[in-house]
């Protein structure tokens, strides 16, 4: 990504190698990290990445679900020390039942009905988010390759003004995909709606798993 979560790895101290397949990304992330030498910002997918380096932790950033299924772990797996850790965080969005969310639901319908033909309802929406996050949980914990030795939950809410929020959406995989024109014309209705509210506020859950490697970890408990 553009290197939020890497400025905050670097402040550590910790050698931080960031993967970043797309090329404008990737250059904001070099300007985010430039203060730091222990920052290498690399162009190119995680699957594509070659090290003869083993690593303390591996870690992902909303991201892992995107990465090649069946191979995923195996990559992994390859680059971590033995003592090493995979650590994984989600951030999932979800909605408030507010005025303002509901007038932000009726403009997806109105400018991009191809794309959300009905209505959301927000209890529906939750439902959804919910589903995909614990199907994204259940492959990891029941993934023979890892064994999970952490699991924790942070809710929180996030107030986002006409100039945020936008922001926000414009980098959701949908939103992003639509035609310039259009996507602008429905961010700026946005912006117009968050302004006559004020805000919109939008509940958050930070989901993080840490994970060992199972024959590590199995080492590890027959030694005690």
């Amino acid at each position: 990504g553009s290197g939020i979560a890497t400025v905050e790895l670097a402040k550590f101290g910790c050698h931080v190698v960031a993967l970043e397949p797309g090329a404008k990304l990737a250059e904001i992330a070099k300007k985010q990290t430039e203060n730091f030498k222990n920052v290498d910002v690399q162009v190119g997918t995680f699957e594509d990445f070659q090290s003869p380096t083993k690593f303390d932790a591996v870690l992902a950033f909303t991201a892992f679900h995107w990465l090649t299924e069946g191979e995923k772990y195996s990559k992994v797996l390859d680059l971590l020390k033995d003592s090493g850790s995979l650590v994984l965080v989600w951030n999932s969005f979800f909605q408030s039942d507010s005025p303002a969310t509901r007038a932000v639901n009726q403009a997806y319908v109105e400018f991009l009905p191809d794309i959300y033909p009905d209505e959301s309802v927000v209890a529906e929406v939750n439902q959804g988010v919910l589903a995909k996050l614990n199907g994204r949980e259940q492959d990891v914990v029941k993934n023979p390759q890892v064994y999970t030795i952490g699991l924790r939950k942070y809710l929180s809410t996030y107030h986002y003004d006409r100039e945020t929020y936008p922001k926000l959406l414009n980098t959701f995989p949908k939103i992003v995909e639509v035609d310039e024109d259009r996507r602008q014309k429905f961010l700026t209705h946005i912006a117009e709606i968050v302004e006559k509210y004020g805000q919109i506020s939008v509940p958050v859950l930070t989901t993080l798993i840490i994970c060992k490697k199972r024959s590590s970890f199995l080492k590890l408990i027959s030694k005690k």
